[in-house]
């Protein structure tokens, strides 16, 4: 999988150019998963759902998601993240590294139960 990026560029009222939120997402090396950076809402969507179906895909065991460069991911991101960690085959799971706050907080309050997704901040 190669490095890819969603977003869009708009006006700003100034008439300067700005780029709305993107995401960029590219694999890992030396173990299965992505590096993300970004942030994840409406318009990076397919992006974040794109890179969850691939960890599906793959079928590891331990699925990497370096999130690190993350600013933010919305609920409806969190949902995508809780679906495909449904998906997984029996037994494996997705480990979020360093993933922005509200990640965390988002699985504790609606998916308390969701033991295949472990978080890690170290």
């Amino acid at each position: 999988m190669g490095e890819f990026r969603v977003g869009t560029q708009h006006e700003a009222p100034s008439g300067a150019v700005g780029a709305a939120p993107g995401l960029t997402v590219s694999p890992l090396t030396g173990r299965a998963g992505v590096r993300a950076a970004g942030e994840v809402g409406l318009s990076t969507r397919d992006t974040w759902e794109h890179a969850l179906e691939q960890a599906v895909r793959e079928g590891e065991d331990v699925y990497y998601l370096e999130l690190s460069g993350v600013t933010f991911v919305d609920v409806a991101g969190v949902g995508a993240l809780v679906a495909a960690a449904q998906r997984l085959p029996a037994g494996g799971r997705l480990v979020l590294h360093r993933p922005p706050p509200v990640v965390q907080r988002v699985l504790e309050l609606f998916w308390p139960d969701q033991s295949a997704i472990e978080v890690s901040m170290s």
